[in-house]
């Protein structure tokens, strides 16, 4: 994340509308802005015959049952909620060593022609050293969550109002990632990388935080790994099962193994995936509309080595599949770091990554796995904020962000149409995300 003030007070807000035929996708033969590969069937059952790849429950093919056992027929499911609106939340930082420099705003029902909204908090976000945020949402409210150097969750009500700041573990660094509501015990649960000295950094945390917002004195701890630099970071609720990356940190941020670790929202018990791929650092993407029966997540390896992926997992079996692996060979699209995902509803893979090629120049991808083509559509792409891209099932939208020299935006692309809007943001971007409301 760029380290970025500006001496303005407000926020300035610069919206262009780029014409469709501007913004169409480029039509370039050139491996380095377009390349073929294999197709990938969304939803295909096939896996990889890589034994490591089975869950540690044992979980396999010889579990399953016919059709017509009776002790395997499933509960009826609960109809799925409609949603009725969308909202863009953005948090912003004005550095990682600037001390309660961050911001949180918002763009109701997605409506950017009047610029993003700021919700005031007296202090600002953040600790005392710096600031680093990310943003979690559910049904009836958001939080910002503070990260580097910062225990402090800073709840905000359905109406954007500002609710209060709880700390998780006070006075002590643990470097939060994510949080999530857990709706069936209305509970929060936090992840974070460490909760040590930010000094020692020799331990790295294997647990969860979990507590009731009226009572986050008595927050308790799940362990979800006998590997204690198991490092969880990034979470995604589906159905009553949390999924949870774990990155598997050690001393150096180097990572040995990949795993997501599964945990029943019910009952708190755990099962955990083995990758074939290490280090899971982007957001776990679901969208029901493309694909119910699978998560799909980027793994970034070991960073410049070529040894990351974008996955599929099965959300009931854990099988898990290669869709697209990172590559070293000269001039290929791919020869860099998957960073991060969002799958619109017409089934394109829109893919954050860092180019190694062009000096880290960070590309905006567009992945159609029917078609087995990948494009490269946007560069100048900032791939270091908490939650650089989202997708909105209600307008179509991606939004991401990326630098111009010394400034940076706000990118609303439409999936369809490619129309873009950009804004211009006062400070340095940490995190954006789009908030549902159901009926």
């Amino acid at each position: 994340m760029k380290k970025i003030v500006f001496s303005v007070l407000t926020l300035i807000l610069l919206v262009f509308l780029v014409s469709c035929e501007d913004s169409t996708l480029p039509d370039l033969p050139d491996m380095e802005e377009s390349m073929d590969v294999d197709t990938f069937e969304i939803g295909d059952e096939e896996t990889t015959d890589d034994p490591d790849q089975a869950p540690v429950n044992g979980d396999n093919d010889e579990t399953n049952v016919a059709d017509d056992d009776p002790a395997e027929i499933p509960d009826e499911e609960e109809p799925e909620p409609v949603i009725k609106a969308a909202h863009l939340l953005i948090a912003t930082v004005g550095g990682y060593d600037v001390p309660m420099s961050g911001h949180v705003y918002y763009a109701e029902n997605e409506d950017l022609t009047g610029g993003l909204k700021e919700i005031p908090v007296e202090g600002g976000m953040g600790s005392s050293d710096g600031a680093d945020l990310n943003v979690a949402a559910w049904e009836n409210g958001f939080a910002v969550v503070g990260r580097h150097d910062s225990s402090s969750l800073y709840f905000f009500d359905d109406d954007f109002k500002f609710e209060q700041e709880i700390k998780v573990k006070p006075d002590t660094y643990i470097n939060m990632q994510d949080m999530v509501y857990n709706p069936f015990k209305d509970e929060f649960i936090v992840s974070a990388l460490n909760f040590d000295a930010f000094d020692s950094k020799t331990t790295y945390s294997n647990k969860l935080f979990i507590f009731k917002k009226d009572s986050p004195e008595t927050a308790t701890t799940l362990e979800i790994s006998d590997n204690e630099s198991a490092s969880p970071a990034k979470m995604k609720i589906v159905g009553k099962k949390l999924f949870v990356a774990l990155q598997n940190l050690d001393t150096y941020n180097t990572s040995a193994k990949g795993e997501i670790a599964v945990v029943n929202l019910e009952d708190y018990s755990v099962e955990r995936i083995t990758l074939p791929t290490t280090n899971p650092t982007g957001k776990i993407e679901y969208n029901k509309n493309v694909d119910k029966n699978h998560i799909y997540l980027t793994t970034t390896g070991n960073w410049k080595q070529g040894d990351g992926a974008l996955l599929q997992v099965n959300t009931d079996t854990y099988e898990v599949k290669k869709v697209l692996s990172e590559s070293v060979e000269e001039n290929n699209i791919l020869d860099g770091d998957f960073v991060d995902l969002s799958i619109a509803d017409n089934g394109d893979f829109f893919i954050i990554f860092s180019n190694n090629i062009l000096y880290n120049d960070n590309s905006l991808l567009l992945y159609k796995p029917n078609d087995g083509k990948i494009t490269k559509i946007d560069s100048g792409i900032n791939a270091f904020a908490a939650n650089p891209i989202d997708y909105s099932s209600v307008t179509g939208k991606i939004y991401y962000f990326v630098d111009d020299k010394s400034d940076t935006y706000l990118k609303a692309l439409d999936s369809e149409s490619y129309e873009e809007i950009k804004l211009l943001l006062q400070y340095g971007p940490a995190a954006l995300r789009v908030k549902y409301d159901f009926e």
